[in-house]
C-alpha cells in the first residue's frame, strides 16, 4: 500500500483541527473546575474528554500512527 501525500493546505487545516479540539478541551475542562452544577459539570468534563480524544486522534494520524 502506498501512502498519500497531503498538501499544504490540507496539513494547515489538520493544525487548525488540533488548535480548535485543544482549545475546547482547556474551557470545557476550566468551566467544569467552575460549575457547581453536577449534571452540567459531568456534561463539560465529558466534552472535554471528547475533545481530548479529537485531539490526540488527529495528532496520531498526522504522526502516522495507526489509529486506535
Amino acid at each position: 500500500m502506498t501512502q498519500q501525500q497531503l498538501s499544504t493546505k490540507d496539513l494547515l487545516y489538520l493544525k487548525d483541527v488540533l488548535e480548535w479540539n485543544l482549545l475546547a478541551a482547556k474551557k470545557a475542562h476550566y468551566a467544569a473546575n467552575q460549575c457547581t452544577t453536577p449534571q452540567l459539570k459531568t456534561m463539560l468534563e465529558a466534552c472535554c474528554t471528547m475533545h481530548k480524544n479529537h485531539y490526540e486522534k488527529t495528532s496520531a494520524f498526522l504522526s502516522g500512527q495507526p489509529l486506535q
